[in-house]
């Protein structure tokens, strides 16, 4: 029951942080926008004041405009400076709040130009005012609504309050009027909705998509991991031995460095086993796995030891012979130490070649090989070389 109850407060936690960053990556393009939205909503205010300059009080138009133009600089700025003040970061409701009050702010704005410089005495100017108040409902759809209520908050204080001049009047005329602008109204926010809903859609489909993508490349990370990794001993295992030697063996060729190879094999592994059971036998090929990677760094060796086989281990490396007998004669030391309810040992193999058209990777596998297979009749516990493949390249 525990487990159940931590998995769904797993599953909680990962839903809320995706919807908050739906609903953040909103707000961000609804931010990104503004930059050219808010310059477009001066013009027309400035085209809304050359039509109507001589039919109001200039100061008061000229007050509306220059809190308009206020209200816009703040909108547009006030968000960087808290987002520095937040060392970089704004949260969602910090974001939110800003923009829906800057619209809010904005729509009243606009809303109340529209309420004190209509006149019923004057059809060219009520043109004028409801093409204007009309176009800037209309046009700011598509900018103000990847967050629904941003939109709202807008075009409704926008648009309603000369749609409820209107229907004061009680003139046949303008009550028709106002019918038509509060049905252009309702329509807008109907498209708000709905574009608000496809863009919610689109960011969530996006982050999905990128989800499903980073859980595929840890997937395929996990899967390549364990296909060249010892499940057993967490080392290498021969694939991974067979690409390093490719990649080292290039490498050597460009930096003429030479390469030892030191194969080791577990002494009588088999009948350890059926004498102390393979549990105990897989306890020994970690602790062997172990042993290797200590001496490995101590000797700071630029390789990493695999298991190529059941009880067979490799190690490859750039590095000069005399430094790799040392290694093999380490390792063969500290595995006789090894705690196990059996006598633990290894026999080793040590080879070095340098890479050329006279060497091959094949040729220094072999060469060890041949090492480890005179150390298992050598009477095993012991590091043998082979001489006839570690001469230095002919001059």
């Amino acid at each position: 029951m525990d487990v159940e109850l931590n998995l769904d407060a797993d599953r909680a936690t990962t839903s809320d942080s995706f919807e908050r960053r739906v609903r953040g990556e909103q707000l961000r393009q609804l931010f990104s926008v503004l930059s050219v939205a808010l310059p477009g909503s001066l013009l027309v205010a400035g085209f809304l004041i050359w039509g109507f300059w001589d039919e109001v009080d200039h100061f008061l138009i000229s007050s509306w405009l220059v809190v308009l133009l206020i209200i816009n600089i703040l909108r547009l700025y006030i968000p960087n400076v808290v987002k520095r003040l937040h060392h970089g970061t704004l949260s969602n409701e910090w974001l939110s709040g800003m923009l829906l009050t800057g619209s809010l702010i904005s729509g009243i704005l606009w809303g109340s130009v529209g309420f004190f410089i209509f006149s019923p005495e004057n059809p060219y100017g009520f043109a004028l005012l409801v093409i204007v108040l009309g176009g800037l409902v209309s046009g700011s759809l598509g900018s103000h609504s990847y967050y629904f209520p941003n939109y709202v908050l807008f075009s409704v204080p926008a648009f309603l309050p000369l749609i409820v001049r209107l229907f004061l009047l009680q003139k046949d005329f303008y009550t028709f009027i106002a019918f038509l602008m509060l049905l252009f109204l309702l329509m807008n926010l109907f498209y708000s909705k709905r574009y608000s809903e496809m863009a919610e859609q689109s960011i969530r489909l996006k982050f999905s998509n990128d989800e499903l993508l980073q859980q595929l490349q840890s997937s395929n990370k996990e899967l390549q991991q364990h296909s060249y990794t010892d499940p057993l001993t967490s080392i290498g295992n021969r694939r991974q031995f067979d690409m390093d030697l490719a990649q080292t063996w290039q490498m050597a060729n460009t930096t003429k460095a030479p390469i030892c190879l030191i194969l080791m094999d577990v002494d009588h592994f088999k009948a350890f086993n059926d004498n102390f059971g393979h549990p105990e036998g897989d306890k020994v090929l970690k602790s062997i796995a172990l042993v290797l990677l200590q001496v490995c760094e101590l000797h700071k060796v630029r390789g990493r030891p695999m298991r190529i086989g059941g009880e067979e281990f490799a190690l490859l490396f750039t590095g000069e012979l005399p430094q790799a007998l040392q290694i093999a004669e380490e390792l063969r030391k500290a595995i006789r130490g090894v705690q196990s309810q059996g006598a633990v040992s290894a026999s080793f193999g040590v080879a070095m070649v340098y890479p050329g058209k006279e060497n091959s990777p094949k040729a220094l596998f072999q060469s060890a090989d041949e090492a480890l297979y005179q150390a298992k009749h050598a009477g095993r516990d012991c590091v043998v070389c082979t001489q006839a493949e570690t001469a230095r390249k002919h001059s």
